[in-house]
């Protein structure tokens, strides 16, 4: 064995009957009626010889930047780490609790939030507290799609690769893998379920083994499944993704570059993104066309009364500093295998652009917060854009400035050339 040692702690964090489910649309009252399967956080502890790393997936929609930066201060402290050491991540689920203010999708629960941040820091704590010799590993396999780039209704853009860290110890194996598609199988159903990411774990966890997954840039990736019939997805259709990445990992595995005596290594930039902050005849106009636009939807004319009030009383604050400020930019380092963890919804033809300069690279999406959908410059020309100027309204009331791909690209190398 290398004198590397891995912990692992986990706590169930479903949410009680009746609270918001977050995600597909605006005002729709979807809550939960039923659990399908648990939600669940799993931490991840790294240790070589003075260096230690913290890694922590939960499956809920998402975090706020302050939400996360009090959750990771706290482990910090709690076990002598400093926070660019600890990344807490979201795997995104649609079928999980509202997690972060976003006006219209669901409404938070504070007793069920005050609960889920206690939860997080027992995880992590077990996780410490268990330390196993381990022998590290890692793989990157690609496999038939999971996903298709829903905008452009094909498979361009996409990230085909199944990436695996692999962690061996005397009684088991404990994996942390990623993949980049969105976890929406299920569609505007009312149960509770860690979707497709939470369905691979637990077929990994049926062989005896541990898993955390950590979802990539999935901001323009859905399951292959919704190209067919959009929210008709089932629990055999989650069986099918586990079963078929779980076959895939197992052909990986014997590919698996072997990683002695890993070095550890984390870094942390904190970055300022700029806003477009709209004038107030610029706010009517939105408003209008934003109900015009998605008038199939029920709750839209109400939606966009309550964003033109919203962005009105903000606006004038906002146009004295126009931009969300320290954002952060996480890098980290097992061995030659490298993750950069950022917090939004990223293209994934963000991610296959640092993967050429940066590899081998795990890019981790919806982690340590997360500030909205991340789209690629030349999207931005589009004014019906949905990700570059709809869901901003939902997320930090007004779209980012053209460029905000450049800016994360640049800080991104940055943290990673950095560890």
């Amino acid at each position: 064995m290398s004198g590397l040692t891995v912990g692992y702690g986990e706590r169930v964090v479903t949410p009680p009957l009746g609270v918001d489910l977050a995600g597909y649309g605006f005002y729709l009252d979807r809550k939960a009626a039923s659990v399908l399967d648990d939600l669940k956080c799993r931490a991840v502890h790294l240790k070589s010889g003075d260096r230690s790393l913290l890694l922590i997936g939960c499956d809920v929609i998402g975090f706020t930047i302050g939400d996360a930066d009090a959750i990771r201060g706290r482990i910090a402290a709690a076990h002598g780490l400093p926070r660019e050491a600890v990344l807490l991540a979201a795997t995104h689920t649609h079928c999980g609790p509202a997690t972060q203010p976003m006006p219209g999708l669901g409404d938070i629960d504070p007793a069920y939030m005050r609960r889920l941040r206690a939860l997080i820091l027992e995880a992590a704590a077990e996780a410490v507290s268990a330390p196993r010799p381990a022998e590290f590993s890692y793989a990157l396999e690609a496999v038939e799609p999971l996903g298709y780039n829903r905008r452009k209704k094909d498979f361009s853009g996409i990230d085909p690769v199944l990436k695996a860290a692999i962690f061996r110890t005397p009684d088991r194996k404990l994996y942390l893998l990623s993949y980049a598609c969105h976890a929406v199988v299920f569609g505007r159903k009312s149960h509770v379920s860690a979707d497709w990411p939470g369905a691979v774990v637990r077929e990994i966890e049926r062989t005896g083994h541990r898993a955390v997954f950590f979802q990539g840039f999935c901001g323009d990736i859905d399951p292959v499944i919704q190209m067919n019939r959009w929210g008709e997805g089932t629990s055999d259709d989650l069986f099918d993704i586990a079963d078929l990445v779980r076959r895939r990992l197992v052909r990986a595995e014997r590919y698996a570059v072997p990683q002695p005596e890993p070095r550890l290594a984390a870094s942390e930039l904190r970055i300022d993104i700029p806003l477009t902050v709209y004038d107030k005849r610029t706010i009517e106009r939105e408003a209008e066309s934003f109900e015009e636009t998605y008038s199939q939807f029920p709750g839209a004319a109400r939606f966009a009364r309550d964003w033109r009030k919203r962005a009105l009383a903000a606006a004038p604050v906002l146009r004295q500093s126009p931009e969300i400020r320290s954002v952060p930019v996480q890098a980290l380092a097992v061995g030659g295998l490298k993750l950069i963890a950022l917090p939004g919804e990223f293209f994934s033809e963000i991610g296959l652009k640092l993967q050429k300069t940066e590899a081998p690279l795990v890019p981790i999406g919806y982690a340590n917060g997360n500030i909205g959908y991340i789209p690629t410059d030349r999207d931005f020309r589009d004014r019906a854009d949905y990700a570059c100027y709809c869901a901003p309204m939902f997320y930090q009331l007004f779209p980012f400035e053209a460029g905000v791909e450049r800016t994360f690209l640049a800080a991104a190398r940055k943290a990673l050339r950095s560890i």
